[in-house]
């Protein structure tokens, strides 16, 4: 644990903001930054390699160059250390008391998730898939959402992800997520008619991800589905501490799914806040968080670990009053890469 203390301690001088990239194009403005050297650490051998992750939240619109997006992004996500992307992407249902699942132009098809699926594994990255319920078309957070008619939701649903498992399956797609933060309805018995569906056209692993406040074991979405957790539990510093209690109460190879914060100066008690009515970023917020969160994870043998989000196409600019949570070429950019940078050199 000293080596993990002393990485925490470098961590810190990530506060400052790295200049963002004046190019007029994605695919240059997504070049890897100069990340600083940071000190070897001594990483606790659970006879498995962490996951180090990073989400990419694929949101598409008409006329946009897929193929130019992906190679911008894994390049990015290369340059911070990372060997693994979780890949989301959006449907949504029609209103807050509906039960059909559709897909708008923000949804992009399975021919386009390929794009960036082989993108992802020419880089040697590993890739998991994930169809993420967009809010807005529901007017509140999914894990206070129910569908009105559980039966047309799921028939709806299997239809809708029927064509991303059998790309899947032919990519070798090796984890393949059927639900996210879907609390209220996660034990639900049409979960094992769904994923048996799914298992006759995929044969990776099937996943879960649980909210940080939900009940957090086997069983949600369907028996036999490895469980993940979106990690926005409220912490206080000393953050190192914090980081690992937390992950202490997860199973040792839990994967983090999502583990985010805004560059706000309160966001430590509410990281599951994504705007703050505040005036000035505070940067360092997400350094530190990204900080801790990373070497705790290590240090408690946890699975994975994936930083929301980057999003496609997006260009790479830091937090800002209206996007608080981004946190590409900045300083919660290079918290990350020093991290991943340094469980890399342990792996040897």
């Amino acid at each position: 644990m000293s080596g993990l203390r002393r990485l925490l301690a470098a961590g810190a001088g990530v506060a400052l903001l790295m200049g963002g990239c004046a190019a007029a194009s994605h695919l240059r403005a997504l070049q890897p930054a100069h990340m600083p050297a940071s000190p070897p650490i001594t990483i606790p051998s659970s006879g498995t390699e962490m996951q180090r992750g990073i989400d990419l939240d694929a949101y598409t619109y008409p006329g946009q160059d897929i193929a130019a997006a992906a190679r911008a992004d894994i390049a990015y996500i290369t340059s911070l250390h990372a060997d693994a992307v979780l890949i989301s992407f959006p449907f949504f249902v029609n209103g807050q008391h509906g039960s059909r699942v559709y897909a708008t132009s923000a949804t992009p098809a399975p021919a386009q998730i390929a794009v960036i699926v082989r993108d992802a594994q020419r880089a040697e990255l590993r890739v998991s898939l994930r169809p993420l319920l967009d809010e807005k078309s529901i007017g509140t957070a999914r894990r206070r959402w129910a569908p009105v008619s559980p039966t047309v939701w799921f028939q709806s649903y299997q239809q809708f992800l029927t064509p991303y498992a059998v790309m899947a399956d032919r990519l070798n797609v090796p984890v393949f997520v059927v639900g996210t933060e879907l609390t209220r309805f996660s034990r639900s018995r049409h979960w094992a008619v769904l994923d048996a569906e799914l298992r006759m056209r995929y044969h990776g692993t099937l996943a879960c991800v649980d909210n940080w406040d939900a009940p957090h074991g086997t069983g949600n979405c369907g028996p036999g589905t490895q469980q993940l957790i979106d990690a926005y539990h409220p912490l206080l510093p000393p953050l190192t501490s914090t980081w690992d209690a937390y992950d202490q109460t997860l199973e040792p190879g839990t994967v983090e799914a999502e583990v985010g914060i805004a560059a706000a100066p309160d966001a430590y008690s509410q990281p599951y806040v994504t705007h703050w009515p505040i005036t000035q970023l505070d940067v360092a917020v997400q350094a530190q968080w990204f900080s801790a969160a990373c070497h705790a994870a290590a240090a408690e043998h946890l699975g994975g670990i994936y930083f929301w989000t980057l999003g496609l196409s997006q260009e790479p600019s830091g937090p800002t009053l209206a996007d608080q949570g981004n946190w590409a070429d900045s300083a919660g950019a290079r918290a990350i890469s020093t991290c991943f940078a340094a469980l890399e050199r342990s792996r040897g």
